[in-house]
């Protein structure tokens, strides 16, 4: 591809997806990745894909205002490229503070340095066992295949055609919750089911305090079921990994 200065508009616009993408992502979102590294993997990966994409219909748009409103379409995009990959991270931190709080690990949390919050432990362990799993299961190259996928299908500065993105993106990340269900279902039955059995015990034998017992049953109870289930995890991270790219070709055609 020869140099023009016609080119560096489109090609800013490519960055800015990927900018888009990485601050929102699963791998570079983390508060403690500085900024600069951020813009330098979008610089790179906007060098990498800038070739393979098609110009022919990119439509630069008059002054100012024009630039800005072709911008915010490729924030938009990188932005709801970006959620939809981390959507089985979201719903693993999400299933770790359920079993958490049903564990007694509500007071517990730690100041996370990624986040800049505080975080249930048990939702920071399964989020990074996830994170783990991805990256050996290469998930850092499908995310890059659906950046470039996302250039093809979709221009510097367009939007997916369909006239259901809204509707799409609401139904995918809606199932955050239910990917939450799934992973945390095991170990909350079984968490159910100490609660359960203290009952019948405080039942029979009324003088124990089953308060003092119940505590450290139940986080027995559940890092034996988290032990237990480790490799449920990771066979949903590799099949929700293998599912992203089909939801990410779903927003990109819009329908």
């Amino acid at each position: 591809m020869i140099f023009s200065l016609d080119l560096v508009f489109p090609f800013l616009l490519v960055m800015v997806r990927c900018l888009t993408f990485y601050g929102v992502g699963p791998l570079f979102a983390q508060k403690k990745i500085p900024p600069q590294v951020q813009a330098l993997a979008s610089l790179a990966t906007a060098f990498a894909l800038f070739p393979t994409v098609d110009l022919s219909a990119y439509t630069p748009e008059p002054g100012l205002f024009g630039f800005a409103l072709l911008i915010a379409r490729e924030v938009l995009l990188g932005g709801l490229i970006g959620l939809i990959a981390g959507l089985v991270f979201a719903a693993l931190r999400f299933a770790g503070y359920l079993v958490g709080v049903q564990m007694g690990f509500s007071l517990a949390g730690i100041f996370d340095p990624g986040s800049g919050e505080e975080v249930p432990i048990v939702g920071k362990f399964l989020e990074m066992l996830g994170l783990l799993v991805f990256l050996a299961l290469d998930g850092h190259h499908i995310l890059l295949r659906a950046l470039g996928l996302s250039l093809e299908r979709v221009g510097p500065g367009q939007l997916p055609v369909g006239t259901d993105l809204i509707a799409v993106t609401t139904a995918i990340g809606s199932g955050v919750f239910l990917l939450a269900l799934q992973v945390g279902a095991p170990v909350l039955a079984a968490l159910f089911l100490t609660d359960t059995a203290l009952g019948f015990v405080a039942r029979a034998v009324p003088q124990m305090n089953v308060f003092l017992i119940g505590i450290p049953a139940k986080i027995a109870a559940g890092v034996a079921f988290l032990i237990v289930t480790t490799p449920l995890i990771s066979t949903f991270v590799r099949f929700h990994t293998e599912r992203m790219e089909g939801q990410l070709l779903q927003l990109l055609r819009g329908m």
